[in-house]
């Protein structure tokens, strides 16, 4: 009998242990499993928005080239996020804890733009190449001078390529100076910078103007970054060569 006793109660200390692990599982499935669907379904939303966009930019085209008088009707169907219309822009929005797309990325599809995390503005001015993004409504912007051309090198000095500096409306103080293996020779000489992208742009997860200078010592490219939601620029030495 006492064996019996400990052989029931072995299968029942068994029974117990088997629930407990049943319950682990559905518990991790649970914990694992809600952010994928998230991902899933979000995914899902962004494609088929897509899809919509696309169509109502087809759309236009058609009606613009049949000229006046032209006209289409266009269900639209929007479940997940929102529609927002404004500076001539069609812009749907989706605010979602999943990463449906690579942060701080923006992708061209023709007329159509798909971006994420992305919120760097560029404006391409007479004098200057200017770069903004926002931190919790904070607004940070940089001038960089524009010189000359790839095609045509004008005079270039790397003391005096950042005009300007401003965050949260003041301008911030300090200079910029940069050289080569300390060469005091390689701030000056001839060279051009240019702004990616060009033109006039929002919602862009970061913006880079190159320059590159010709002196007597080095022949090199800085790249000064400005990433979304960032209140630093980022420098980086590239294509040096030693004459």
């Amino acid at each position: 009998m006492k064996r019996l006793n400990n052989k029931k109660g072995d299968i029942w200390i068994s029974a117990i242990l088997y629930i407990l692990i049943i319950s682990l599982a559905i518990v991790l499935v649970i914990n694992v499993g809600a952010p994928i669907i998230d991902k899933m379904k979000d995914s899902q939303s962004l494609s088929k928005s897509k899809e919509t966009m696309l169509t109502i930019d087809k759309t236009i085209n058609e009606v613009a080239n049949e000229g006046e008088g032209s006209q289409r009707i266009l269900p639209i169907t929007i479940k997940d996020g929102r529609i927002v219309i404004a500076n001539n822009e069609i812009s749907w929005e989706l605010n979602t804890k999943t990463q449906v797309l690579d942060e701080r990325s923006d992708i061209q599809f023709g007329n159509m733009k798909v971006s994420s995390n992305a919120n760097v503005e560029t404006t391409d001015t007479d004098t200057d190449y200017v770069m903004q993004t926002s931190i919790n409504g904070d607004i940070f912007n940089v001038s960089i001078k524009k010189i000359g051309s790839e095609s045509s090198f004008s005079d270039i000095n790397t003391t005096n390529l950042i005009d300007s500096v401003y965050y949260k409306g003041e301008k911030l103080g300090g200079s910029f100076n940069f050289l080569v293996n300390g060469d005091a020779t390689s701030a000056t000489g001839n060279g051009y910078t240019k702004i990616d992208p060009e033109g006039n742009n929002t919602g862009v997860g970061r913006a880079k103007v190159t320059a590159h200078i010709n002196s007597t010592s080095y022949e090199y490219d800085l790249e000064i970054t400005l990433e979304s939601f960032a209140d630093f620029l980022s420098v980086e030495l590239k294509n040096v060569v030693a004459k």
